[in-house]
């Protein structure tokens, strides 16, 4: 006899549902755009895209970025304490290896030079601001261009249009507040939208004030590195958005975008109260009295116009130009005592570190028809100027002295520009879709010294070529197989080319790296019915080039390893993903989701850091017939990881996270929603937490036991 698990069991019931479902009118349609750059159906598109709509945010409560992919096969937020979200994990590609853009907008690249006193991420994002967000899995460099070598995160923020009721004349008004136990924020969003006449805006406000994102250790007064509780913290977030779009004529729309976020973050660093470093025969340089004030801003401007014409080289035009500027400023005060040399001296590392970008993108859509086919024909160009910089400055308090610090990088001018055009064919009634895409781009990378970087370097320039084809074939509503190959490609970033440093070892910078690449394989098959919809696929990844450091020498006179970047590693990735989602009787519903990667660097044999351990999600949820009441309770489990690159890194244990949430509605157009998160209180750790880690399991590395939130929203 097979002995069944309790996922099993749990599966077997959900895919069953379908045999005892009733009649409902819940439509599985989506619309994506990230496949293709225009909105399209995604049963007709050739590879996997995951789309986390409003009502799902909504449904699951996520009130913060770091969750944003909880319940995603394939895709994981990635948090670096203090400095909040570091990035996206997509089919195990992760950082710079991953292109994120807001309305069409890119962001900048991460930045982390390895000290504790800066970093600098592309999380300056606010959610309660979007209406969804889709990852386009794999290489996606033959639509938009570099740094999407594993994939693509689009955010989407509201228009007019996804608030306003009718088609005429209105005005709309809104209002969330929310609480969440977890960071102990408080958090509240205004919304406005209005239509009159030729013209729409919406204007959205958010404020929240919370505390330090907890932990499962406890000992919140303990100090020192055997502290199990998380740093404590204040914390407050500022976000504006403003659109204002006017329809001229029937041919011409113009919109203009503005929103400025501010997130600002005091913390105490108490786990590292009494630290020290062993500086030999003279002694331990020790420190006290740690505490730290970040502020992370991010403000775009954005000019676009949708032109509807008739010519014979296109349908539609739409370009937009876009400026923003984004800034991480860190100030990092400590009191510093080491023998008679340091006693009692204060300071402050001050980090300010800077992108600010003019963006252009222009796209053509061009229909052909014919009497057996008909073509959808995508063109376009886009270009991106973005100035990189750093100030670091070192304070001495006590002695009211300055001085510039070491940046370790230069200021940075770079450029990029790119032309792609790609045709969709659809053939045999749209049984068949063909689709080919193909895109050039060109980059270029300029330094120049500073008074915290003297060395002069030489510039960087590079292009590279990419493409795709894919194929979907309908051979029922139940039954869509698909395939896709794809390439994709990584500019090296200013880090990459250029960081200096020359204490415990000598680290040159190389401006000649060439920009890696990635081929992907992707077969699938999807389908639907009035009851079930369904996705399955595997895919296999080639990656090449991957920039990494070296040691390539030592040198004479102070006996250090001289260490560079080079282009060298080469990886693979490999993996399959199920998800499904079924509608049973009298508004229950149920989903489902699978994902297992595996990958290895070819150099070493050994299993990636990045690649995330087996993850299942399962969700059973109700909704009453008038959408007046439901609940939602979704069981996560995570498998362990013990395969890492490095033999001594500890085993990131596996764990189950049972969540539930529900909504009542006691009036039209106003809900209320609470949530109990991680309902049976497990430890448990996120395995990217522990990448490097070969001391032990720490409680303050450790993700948060029982918590829970609530909101209310209105709208009128």
């Amino acid at each position: 006899m097979i002995k069944q698990t309790p996922l099993a069991i749990v599966i077997g019931a959900l895919l069953s549902a379908p045999a005892v479902a009733e009649e409902t009118t819940y439509s599985f349609d989506e619309v994506v755009v990230s496949a293709t750059r225009i909105e399209q159906d995604k049963k007709d598109v050739s590879s996997s895209v995951e789309v986390v709509d409003r009502e799902e945010l909504d449904e699951t409560m996520t009130s913060n970025l770091k969750d944003t992919f909880k319940y995603t096969p394939g895709v994981d937020a990635q948090a670096d304490g203090r400095f909040g979200v570091s990035g996206f994990n997509i089919r195990g590609m992760e950082d710079s290896r991953v292109k994120v853009m807001v309305d069409g907008v890119q962001q900048p690249v991460p930045y982390n030079p390895g000290a504790s006193q800066q970093r600098k991420y592309p999380n300056t994002i606010e959610l309660d601001t979007l209406t969804s967000v889709e990852v386009n899995k794999g290489p996606s460099s033959s639509l938009f261009g570099s740094d999407a070598l594993g994939g693509v995160v689009l955010f989407r923020t509201k228009n007019p249009e996804d608030v306003l009721v009718t088609e005429g004349d209105e005005h709309r008004f809104g209002i969330k507040s929310s609480y969440s136990s977890v960071n102990s924020e408080f958090k509240n969003t205004l919304t406005w939208a209005m239509r009159k006449g030729d013209w729409e805006t919406i204007t959205m406000l958010t404020y929240a004030d919370g505390s330090e994102y907890k932990t499962h250790g406890d000992g919140a007064d303990v100090e020192g590195t055997d502290r199990g509780a998380a740093d404590p913290a204040d914390t407050q977030l500022m976000n504006g958005l403003a659109k204002v779009f006017y329809q001229a004529n029937e041919a011409h729309r113009f919109g203009l975008t503005f929103e400025y976020y501010d997130y600002q973050n005091d913390s105490y660093l108490a786990s590292q109260e009494g630290s020290g470093i062993n500086m030999g025969a003279m002694g331990t340089l020790v420190y006290n009295d740690s505490s730290v004030q970040d502020e992370n801003t991010r403000m775009r401007v954005g000019f676009e116009h949708d032109w509807k014409m008739d010519a014979a080289l296109a349908d539609e035009l739409l370009w937009k130009l876009s400026y923003q500027a984004t800034e991480s400023e860190s100030d990092n005060y400590d009191t510093t005592n080491w023998g008679s040399i340091y006693v009692d001296r204060m300071r402050n590392r001050q980090r300010i570190s800077s992108d600010d970008s003019i963006q252009f993108d222009a796209q053509v859509n061009k229909l052909i028809e014919a009497e057996t086919h008909y073509h959808q024909l995508t063109y376009g160009a886009s270009y991106l100027q973005n100035d990189f910089s750093l100030e670091n400055t070192d304070y001495i308090l006590s002695s009211g002295t300055q001085s510039s610090g070491s940046t370790g990088l230069p200021n940075a001018d770079v450029r990029q520009w790119g032309m792609f055009i790609q045709d969709q064919l659809f053939l045999f009634d749209e049984k068949l879709v063909l689709s080919a895409g193909l895109r050039y781009d060109s980059f270029k990378t300029t330094p120049e010294t500073t008074e915290g970087y003297d060395t002069e370097q030489v510039g960087s320039s590079n292009d590279a070529v990419t493409g795709r084809v894919g194929a979907v074939y309908h051979v029922a509503d139940m039954f869509s197989p698909y395939v896709q190959i794809s390439q994709g490609f990584k500019a090296p970033t200013v880090y990459d080319l250029y960081y200096s440093y020359s204490e415990g070892v000598i680290f040159e910078g190389n401006p000649n790296l060439e920009a890696e690449t990635s081929l992907s394989y992707e077969l699938g098959f999807r389908g639907e019915n009035k009851f079930l919809q369904y996705e399955a696929s595997v895919f296999y990844n080639d990656y090449k080039n991957f920039i990494t450091d070296e040691v390539v020498g030592e040198d004479a006179s102070t006996s250090k390893d001289i260490i560079t970047m080079k282009n060298i590693d080469e990886a693979r990735i490999y993996g399959a993903e199920l998800a499904a989602t079924v509608l049973g009787p009298k508004g229950i519903y149920s989903r489902l989701s699978l994902a297992y990667a595996d990958g290895e660097d070819k150099a070493t044999g050994r299993e990636l850091d990045s690649i995330a351990p087996f993850t299942a999600n399962v969700g059973l949820g109700y909704n009453s017939a008038d959408q007046k009441y439901g609940a939602l309770v979704n069981y996560k489990f995570v498998a362990k990881k013990d395969d890492w690159e490095d033999e001594d890194n500890i085993e990131a244990p596996s764990y189950n996270i049972v969540d539930l949430t529900a909504y009542y509605r006691p009036i039209r157009d106003m809900t209320v929603r609470a949530g109990l998160f991680n309902v049976f209180d497990e430890k448990y750790w996120v395995f990217s937490d522990l990448s490097g880690e070969s001391d032990g399991l720490s409680d303050f590395d450790s993700q948060a036991g029982r918590n829970w939130g609530a909101s209310v929203e209105y709208n009128f």
